[in-house]
């Protein structure tokens, strides 16, 4: 299977279409009720695709820059030191206010059990500041760290961000929608939605980036690429 901007699997695996069903139907019920928002939303996709949003980001088998961002609790985590125990995903979201945000998290809850028995984490991403993550986490039942990613610093070294047009803010203000009052900085900046397995000597194993926030790499894929993480390194 071919996911873009990533190989992640050699063939199809039974549930591999269970979270794209899950967020087709969201989107499928934004067609109905926003069909302005939906067109706004393809428009913006189409920019964004055509500009090579997210090509400049780290490539498979290269290494994953380190870092340190807080958490909900303001606790400090560093991937360095976080891959000492062994590979990380990391997964980016836009934020709380996001319904396909929260379908992701959940379907990222469900394998964190599975991940966690080999010796993986999952650590999610966000711009949102510390309440806005810690509802995003209750509301989709999340037991994994929640990082804060201030001023987007994060992802802007990754050339995951992108500026929101004026278009897609009128949409999102008729919803009342305000990204500049969860986020922690200024502006009208959001990640591309992303996701990097990282191995324990801190190289990218798989990855997942696409402009459109109506898709995200299927939980299926994540634990292939995570378990072949786990069998490379006792091998």
């Amino acid at each position: 299977m071919k996911t873009p901007q990533g190989i992640i699997a050699d063939e199809p695996r039974a549930d591999a279409e269970l979270l794209s069903t899950r967020l087709a139907a969201i989107a499928d019920d934004f067609r109905v009720r926003l069909p302005a928002y939906t067109k706004t939303t393809d428009s913006l996709v189409a920019r964004l695709v055509a500009s090579g949003a997210g090509n400049a980001a780290p490539a498979i088998g290269g290494a994953f820059p380190d870092f340190i961002l807080p958490d909900t609790r303001g606790k400090l985590w560093h991937l360095s030191r976080a891959l000492e125990d062994g590979p990380v995903v990391l997964s980016f979201h836009r934020g709380y206010w996001c319904d396909f945000c929260i379908v992701n998290m959940k379907a990222l809850a469900e394998i964190s059990p599975a991940l966690r028995d080999l010796g993986i984490q999952i650590v999610a991403i966000s711009p949102e500041n510390a309440d806005q993550s810690v509802r995003l986490a209750a509301e989709s039942g999340a037991d994994f760290p929640i990082l804060c990613d201030i001023g987007l610093g994060l992802s802007s070294l990754l050339g995951l961000t992108f500026v929101v047009d004026d278009d897609m803010r009128r949409e999102l203000n008729d919803l009342s929608v305000d990204i500049t009052v969860g986020n922690c900085s200024e502006g009208w900046v959001l990640p591309l939605p992303a996701t990097f397995i990282i191995d324990a000597t801190g190289h990218i194993v798989a990855r997942y980036i696409d402009p459109d926030p109506r898709t995200r790499m299927d939980p299926a894929d994540i634990l292939y690429a995570a378990a072949s993480c786990h069998t490379a390194a006792r091998s």
